[in-house]
């Protein structure tokens, strides 16, 4: 069973993609309309795209993505320019030897930043843009850890929260730590970890207000990988500690979209102006690119230890 689900998940591997809306007003969202529909984005046949995060900059939409490469089976840095009635190409920006995925974007009064999750590496780093959108490049490392789908959110103490997960080789997605900036420093929730449920642990894009609650988006990792979304409405955040309650969860059924393909997951969110994307697994079918990069890593591989 082993072998034959290893041999699944080369040739008929999961693949996700993501789906905007473009809502009448600010007010619309995920959380008080089922109704309008979705519109997934059609990916290509060597990469596929996840964890989406909208910008704005120059009055046009620019969603950042992990990029997944079939041919070099590993998540990359990348965007596209959308709108209410196109979507543009895939864009590489930046990638790295191992890994890369949630790329959390913000700006500040020095300009764009990304602060992927880099998890394989065994480091959390930020990348600096040089040049909007497209030229990015390695600023500096934050911390040295095993962190996944790290999410940044300034509290009203003027004080950067990061909100992450540490994981092991077990790959249980079960936790939430808290780690702070001060004075240049970054330091480690004495709490940590200070939540612990698979269900709702594992982030699942920037924090967002709606109806004056702060609402942390998360995985549903209870049952499978990104099974479902859920809605944390956070109660408190300090460098003391970090509480949250279930606010709602929203499986792939309830989602209308613009098809009629299969979808078994969804696991992020982001919002912005009237704008909503969100991205979606379903079962991937045959792609010689995934075989091809299967059979290529396991050559180099070889070539590694002689």
């Amino acid at each position: 069973m082993k072998f034959a689900n290893s041999i699944k998940s080369v040739l008929f591997p999961d693949i996700w993609c993501c789906a905007v809306r473009f809502n009448k007003d600010n007010n619309i969202s995920i959380l008080n309309d089922s109704l309008n529909k979705f519109t997934v984005i059609k990916d290509n046949y060597r990469y596929w795209t996840a964890d989406p995060f909208l910008v704005k900059e120059n009055g046009k939409y620019y969603l950042f993505f992990e990029v997944y490469d079939r041919l070099k089976r590993k998540g990359l840095i990348g965007y596209r320019e959308i709108s209410n009635n196109s979507f543009g190409d895939i864009n590489i920006v930046y990638e790295s030897k191992k890994h890369l995925s949630y790329p959390f974007i913000y700006k500040n009064n020095d300009g764009y930043y990304i602060v992927p999750e880099s998890n394989k590496q065994g480091e959390l780093f930020r990348l600096k843009c040089v040049e909007f959108p497209n030229k990015w490049e390695k600023d500096i490392v934050l911390m040295k850890d095993n962190l996944v789908d790290t999410t940044i959110y300034t509290n009203n103490d003027g004080i950067n929260y990061y909100i992450s997960e540490r994981v092991d080789k077990r790959n249980i997605y079960d936790r939430v730590d808290l780690f702070y900036e001060e004075n240049g420093e970054f330091k480690e929730c004495a709490s940590n970890p200070v939540k612990i449920d698979a269900s709702t642990a594992r982030g699942a894009g920037k924090l967002f207000k709606i109806d004056d609650k702060l609402i942390r988006p998360s995985q549903d990792c209870g049952r499978a990988y990104g099974e479902k979304l859920n809605f944390n409405q956070v109660l408190s955040i300090s460098k003391n500690g970090y509480e949250e309650t279930l606010y709602r969860t929203i499986s792939v059924n309830e989602i209308k979209l613009n098809c009629k393909d299969f979808f078994n997951g969804i696991h992020t969110y982001s919002r912005l102006d009237n704008v909503e994307v969100i991205d979606l697994k379903k079962p991937g079918g045959f792609n010689f690119l995934n075989t091809l990069g299967a059979v290529i890593k396991q050559i180099k591989k070889v070539f590694s230890r002689c």
